[in-house]
């Protein structure tokens, strides 16, 4: 599909939520604002093709190993420092306690405490990331958000090329087969096909429908959902071996395309359910609890 329509699809779905939803406005538009800017920055993006041999490739799939790492994404860096800026700029708008964390980010950058360019090639360096959070004293999973949301686009560009070298028939694990990220929402289709997506790469696979994505526990007996009255689309599938949940759309009741991450966006009730039940989602949002 174009992309231009992808766009004007999300951006459709963004004012229907918003009429349904006015308690999520600021947040998607600020959500709104970021996939114009990286749409408006993808075709800018040069970066040379990751080099995978073709025997090295079967053999990583049919033993349960992903293509590549998230350090091995090539990205585009200028164009990830741009996108970076922005959404300081746009974030200071949309909460006071966004603008308080980005101030703290900017105030470190100006003073070399935090150099841009190596903060966005060290994306993949929790340890890293987690200790310049602690000591700017921000939200760590926005602080992490910002740095893959800027990077984004270069993702996408790398898995346009290595989604067709993912022999998807030999897989059935819970972790993304390009990059080997856990996923971040799933979806039913069809028949009831499940899909997950990529938390990091947003690639979506096809993946076993009684199964824990996260532990592969695939005893039905620890495997449950729930769903809030009333609201047949969405539910939360839980998995009381790990207690770790996935929040779950059925796009067979939608007479739409949905963006996952939208659908991400809007159902936060369902994270702070869920973790109110004791369940955790090893896959941290910027939005919720």
């Amino acid at each position: 599909m174009n992309k231009s329509i992808d766009l004007e699809n999300i951006k459709e779905q963004i004012r229907r939520l918003k009429e349904k939803m006015p308690v999520y406005k600021d947040i998607l538009t600020f959500y709104e604002k970021i996939v114009t800017k990286q749409a408006d920055i993808r075709p800018s993006i040069e970066v040379p093709s990751v080099e995978i041999e073709a025997d090295l490739k079967k053999l990583q799939t049919k033993e349960g190993f992903s293509l590549i790492n998230k350090e091995d994404f090539i990205l585009d860096i200028p164009s990830s420092i741009v996108l970076f800026n922005y959404l300081c700029e746009i974030g200071e708008n949309t909460t006071d306690k966004m603008e308080a964390d980005i101030h703290a980010i900017e105030q470190s950058i100006r003073n070399g405490t935090i150099e841009l360019e190596e903060l966005i090639k060290r994306h993949f360096d929790d340890d890293y990331l987690d200790k310049i959070a602690r000591d700017l004293d921000i939200n760590k999973a926005l602080f992490k958000f910002f740095i893959h949301t800027s990077i984004k686009p270069s993702i996408d560009v790398n898995v346009d090329r290595l989604k067709h070298r993912v022999d998807l028939k030999l897989w059935n694990k819970g972790y993304c087969p390009i990059c080997g990220s856990l996923p971040q929402m799933s979806e039913l289709r069809g028949e009831g096909q499940r899909y997950f997506m990529c938390s990091f790469c947003s690639f979506k696979w096809q993946g076993e429908r009684m199964m824990c994505p996260f532990c592969e526990n695939r005893n039905h007996k620890d495997l449950q959902y729930f769903s809030v009255e009333g609201n047949e689309v969405h539910r939360i599938d839980i998995c009381n071996k790990c207690k770790q949940f996935i929040k779950t759309i059925d796009t067979r009741k939608l007479d739409y395309e949905p963006d996952l991450n939208l659908e991400d966006i809007t159902t936060l009730h369902l994270d702070i359910l869920a973790s109110q039940k004791g369940f955790k989602r090893p896959v941290p949002t910027p939005w919720g609890p």
